[in-house]
Formats: C-alpha cells, structure tokens, sequence
C-alpha cells in the first residue's frame, strides 16, 4: 500500500476537499457523492459535490486566470511547467497507482507500468511540442502575414473512470501546452487522482486557476459544464448518449467547440491463412479482451477468425486456454491479470447480458476459477453465435466478455468492422505484408493495429469514425491543434 496515497485519500475524504480551485482545495456544496471500492464493495470515504453556484465561481477563476496570468502566452513558460509535471508524477507513480485502484479497480502493476508513464510521456511530448508550434508564414504581392494557433481559452473536460489518470492526460496535456485554462470533472467513480494531479501541478509551477477540478456527478457538474456561456470548449470521453448530450448543450449555450471520443465495438481478426503460431496470437487477443476487465472501448470484444476449420477449432481452445491462465482478484496483488468491474449497476447489467445471450442460444464458456466471494468480479467470458437481436448482438458490454466468431470470407470479416456504427479501433493479425496492406485500405477505423492489439503511442492521433467519435483527436499533434483557434495575421502593402 503507498503511505502517500492513502495519506492524500484521507485528507480529502475527511476534510470533504472536492474541488481544487485556485491553487487550493475547496469543500463543496452540491450533493454527496460516495466513493466506493469495487474490489470490497465498502465506502472509502465521501465527497460532497460542486454546486451549480460553485462551478460559475470555478469557471470564472479559469477565465481570469487565463487572462492575467501569463500562461496563455508565454511558451517557455509552458514547456518548462510540463516538464517540471512529468517529473513529480513520475515521483508519485505509487500514490497515483494507489488511488486508482482503490477507486477504479485498476491493477496498481497496469498502473505503473502502463497509465503512470504514459501520462510522463504524454506531459513530456506536448512539452517538445510547444517550441516546435510555429504557425507558417506568407509573402505575396499584396502583403505579408503568419497563421498561429492560438489557444480556445477555457476548457471543461469531462473525464471517464476506467483509465482515471491516463484519459485525464490526454486531454490535460495538449491543453495546457496550447495555452488554454481548465476546469475537469473527473467520473464520480474515479475522482481522487484528478485531484492530486492537480495539487501536484500547482506544486510544478502552474498558475493558480490554470488547472481546477470539480467533484460531482454528470447531471449536476456535467451539464453545467456543457452549459456554461463561458467555458469555450468541452471534451468527453463516454457513451454515446451522453456525447449527444454536450452536443445538444453547446447548440443551448454558446455553440461551444464540443470533441467527443465515445464508444467501440473492436474486432480483432485473424487471418488464420497467413499466421502461423495461434497460440500466440490467442494470447494476444485474450489480452485485448480482457485487459482492464474489459473496460475499455478499443477492447476486442468480437475475436473474429477467417481460415480453416481445423485452424478455427485450434484457435478456439487456444483463446480458452488463454483466458483460464488470468488470474481474476485483489487489484493491488502483483499475480493478478484481472481485477473487478467498477460498480455494482455495471456487475449486473454485464451479467444480465451474458443471461440474455446464453438463453437466446449463444454458446457460453466462462473461466472456471473461483471468484473473490467479495467485490464485483466477473470471469472472463467467451461466447459463440450470439444473435444478432440480443444486447451483446449489437452492443457495447464494457465488461470481461468476448465473442468468437467465424467469418467465410476476408470480405465478410471487413463488414462486421465497416457496418457497425462504431469506428474506434481494430486489430488484425496477418503475417504477410501485401496481404495486411489490404486489410489496412478495406478497414475503416480511426487506429488499426496489426499483429498486437495497440492504440498506438502519445505521438498518434487517437479517436474513432462514425459514431465513435466527434471532431476533435487525442494524443499526437493533431491533439494540440484541437484546443487552438488559428487566426490569421494580414499585413497590407
């Protein structure tokens, strides 16, 4: 257990500090919000929520802050802040990792291998970033002039729970590198981290009022985000319906800029005539499954397979054979390879959906481990010929359940990608490189990853076509270019 996280978990819960505004916490004023262990199912504390008075108070300390401080424009400034941020959340991985799983059910070995240092890189990227954002410059007969960046101004994000501190990241980081303030309602499921993060980045130098954080839920603090005349921008990461709801809260308000990264029903095929170790391959998929208990919206929950019978059958008891092996428990052990699902309304739905399927006439196989008799644990799950009328026929599950399917053709397999009304992420895995060329020009999804499931790096744009997504991108330089206006410099003459 990290004694500074657990430190910082009791400050705020029993001083009820939910909002970080200005440089200093703050009690709220709303509602109650109760934090919840899934891995134990008891409260570690309570937080009460921002109020709708609070949130205009919290967004105008953004505004003035973004005005009078030099943050906006001065670029050194900047890169220097980030650099200095990275550091100390390298230094705080422990705590950081703590909070998580306590909240989310995260596994503190995903955390510190993974969403701790991706946040480093991504600090660090848009750090490098700012020197080199430069504009361009023109020279004609009638004149002369640049094109710059320049930042949105104030920025409401709205963050989900399953990656608490890594999607916190994605959005904090090229924000603040454009020169933008912020106002970030983490998930009420996942809120402690969002508020260190914020302690330590007034501690690496960032203005006071640059970087605020508001506890409360999505029909309070959310949608007074999205309504607020003042704040410039909102961006979401979530479901579908509530992304529409922004969208519809912009067009009430000041036709705010609204980026949305919403949900996914990742394939992961396997072009079974061009690989050669299944086994491999299985392990692969098991993992794009499965990983964060299958939370996550680029999680392969379709394993779709085209080949050979005998390579199907093989394929099959390899994915079985895979998913026994993850061992499904306490999120802060380091043997654990799955932890439990974030609460009790997702254990039952996710359940209630495998029931449905299984008696439509899908086939079902589930891990035959004994789950912890305490938590909200689901065992990996794999099912076949689910009909396409059931709820995991067409729908996003978010849990630890996965279908194998078989297609006859390539075609075939490219259209249960191309017609689903998701466009996030795939996976394909094809060892001849002509043949996976093809598959990359038929596939339409924001990221394809071949051979091993990825999202790619903090250098990538990252968000999904159709109904995956909305305007703006994630990671990479096109992440930096969303929370900027470009405006044009003119000169006569």
């Amino acid at each position: 257990m990290s004694e500074t996280g657990h430190s910082f978990q009791q400050k705020i819960t029993s001083g009820d500090l939910g909002i970080y505004v200005g440089g200093k916490f703050v009690v709220g004023e709303g509602t109650s919000l109760s934090l919840v262990n899934p891995a134990t199912e008891k409260e570690i504390g309570q937080l009460t929520s921002a109020s709708a008075a609070q949130v205009n108070d919290v967004v105008d300390v953004a505004r003035r802050a973004f005005i009078e401080t030099e943050w906006s424009t001065d670029k050194e400034l900047r890169a220097s802040t980030l650099r200095t941020m990275a550091d100390l959340v390298a230094e705080h991985a422990d705590a950081i990792a703590y909070l998580d799983s306590i909240e989310a059910g995260k596994l503190v070995t995903d955390m510190l291998d993974g969403d701790v240092p991706d946040v480093v890189a991504n600090l660090r990227f848009f750090a490098d970033l700012v020197g080199r954002d430069e504009g361009r410059f023109l020279d004609e007969r009638s004149g002369w002039g640049w094109v710059r960046g320049i930042p949105v101004g104030v920025v409401g994000g709205v963050l989900p729970w399953n990656f608490p501190i890594a999607m916190l990241c994605w959005k904090v980081a090229p924000a603040l590198a454009a020169g933008n303030a912020l106002v970030l309602k983490p998930s009420e499921d996942s809120t402690l981290s969002a508020l260190l993060f914020a302690e330590l980045a007034t501690q690496a130098g960032l203005p006071d009022g640059i970087l605020n954080v508001v506890a409360g839920d999505g029909p309070g603090t959310g949608s007074a985000l999205g309504l607020h005349p003042d704040v410039d921008m909102l961006t979401f990461t979530g479901s579908g319906e509530v992304g529409r709801m922004f969208l519809e809260y912009s067009a009430r308000s000041n036709l705010k800029k609204v980026s949305l990264e919403l949900g996914g029903r990742a394939a992961y095929i396997v072009d079974g005539e061009h690989t050669v170790h299944l086994d491999t391959v299985a392990q692969d998929a098991v993992g794009a499954a499965f990983g964060v208990s299958g939370q996550n919206c680029t999680a392969s929950s379709r394993l779709v397979f085209v080949g050979s019978d005998e390579d199907f059958q093989r394929f099959r008891a390899a994915v079985q054979d895979a998913a026994a092996g993850i061992t499904v428990g306490d999120p802060m052990s380091p043997v654990t390879g799955m932890g439990p699902v974030i609460n009790k309304e997702a254990h039952q739905r996710i359940i209630e959906w495998i029931d449905e399927a299984a008696g439509s006439g899908a086939t079902l196989w589930q891990s035959p481990q004994e789950l912890p008799e305490v938590g909200y644990y689901i065992a990996p799950t794999i099912l076949e010929n689910v009909p396409v009328e059931a709820q995991l026929g067409t729908g996003e599950i978010f849990g630890p359940v996965t279908q194998i399917i078989r297609a006859a053709t390539r075609e075939d397999a490219v259209r249960l990608v191309n017609d689903e009304p998701y466009g996030l992420a795939s996976t394909v895995w094809c060892e001849d490189i002509g043949q996976a060329k093809w598959w990359a020009d038929q596939i339409r999804v924001g990221t394809l990853a071949v051979n091993g499931y990825s999202e790619g790096t903090v250098a990538t744009p990252f968000g999904g076509l159709r109904q995956s997504g909305f305007w703006g991108r994630d990671n990479g330089p096109e992440a930096l270019a969303g929370y900027q206006e470009q405006m044009t410099v003119w000169i006569s003459g």
